[in-house]
């Protein structure tokens, strides 16, 4: 019985593992109104995404291979819009994209903020919600991190790099170093 629940167990994992390498080029828009896509998201990211943009941030052959809003029923007036899924051809143009997000300040759309994240499954997501609490302690310490794929922190820290599994070894650390 043990050999099945491990064998279930990494089993388990690896369609974790697959489910975020499908997802891997896919970026999630969030605060675009119900219908502003006019029934073809893919066209209306595709030009949104090159009005926004700075020339050369995007490779000459951009283009997005799909857009989506999630699935469900509109939403109720006042209530946060559904995201938008879209699949970009490129890596490259998706990674680029989220970059130069990060250095911008606000990204409207009439009047709207427009948030994009990458897309993760629900799994992936629960995953990382379990670092938000060391994640406000690094900032408040003014140290720099980044996540790894699917759930790995990286910590630079005193020109040295450190790469945690979960928040529990990082607690250790930040009181090893006198920081917690």
């Amino acid at each position: 019985m043990q050999k099945v629940e491990l064998e279930v167990a990494h089993l388990k994992e690896k369609v974790i593992t697959l489910e975020g390498r499908s997802r891997r080029s896919n970026l999630r828009f969030i605060g675009f109104p119900e219908g502003s896509e006019a029934g073809n998201a893919t066209n209306f990211i595709r030009e949104w995404i090159t009005s926004v943009t700075e020339i050369g941030v995007l490779s000459a052959v951009f283009d997005i291979e799909r857009a989506h809003r999630i699935p469900g029923g509109k939403s109720i007036p006042g209530a946060t819009p559904r995201a938008i899924l879209a699949k970009f051809l490129s890596q490259r143009d998706r990674d680029s994209l989220l970059r130069w997000k990060r250095n911008e300040q606000e990204l409207t759309y009439n009047g709207n903020s427009i948030q994009i994240y990458p897309d993760f499954s629900r799994d992936t997501q629960m995953k990382r919600r379990e670092y938000s609490e060391v994640k406000k302690r690094l900032i408040s310490a003014n140290i720099k991190y980044s996540m790894m794929f699917p759930s790995k922190l990286r910590v630079i820290y005193g020109g040295k790099v450190q790469f945690f599994n979960n928040p529990t070894e990082v607690l250790s650390w930040l009181e090893r170093e006198g920081l917690g």
